[in-house]
């Protein structure tokens, strides 16, 4: 189970867009695009320039709690039932 998944608000901590809340949309091995961080433009030949959203390293990031309004760390722990959850490090609040 891993700790982020896409849906996720995160914090970016680290690099050049440090402090920004947004969203993940992507998530492959060591990366995750957050959605409105680390846009670039590219130039394409007919079609001019455009936006495009490149990928940060999962490090950069961690979750934002809405309720404290700051990132905390994520574990996993098991429910009663013996299930896996993720929970806050913070507040042990488990996460959706």
């Amino acid at each position: 189970m891993k700790k982020l998944r896409v849906g996720d608000p995160v914090q970016v901590i680290a690099g050049k867009h440090k402090g920004k809340i947004s969203v993940i949309t992507s998530l492959s091995d060591d990366l995750v695009v957050v959605k409105w961080v680390n846009e670039v433009k590219k130039a394409m030949k007919g079609k001019g320039f455009i936006k495009k959203t490149l990928p940060i390293h999962i490090s950069n990031v961690m979750y934002y709690l809405e309720s404290e309004k700051k990132p905390t760390k994520v574990k996993i722990t098991e429910d009663a039932k013996g299930k896996k959850v993720r929970q806050s490090k913070k507040t042990g609040t488990s996460l959706k």
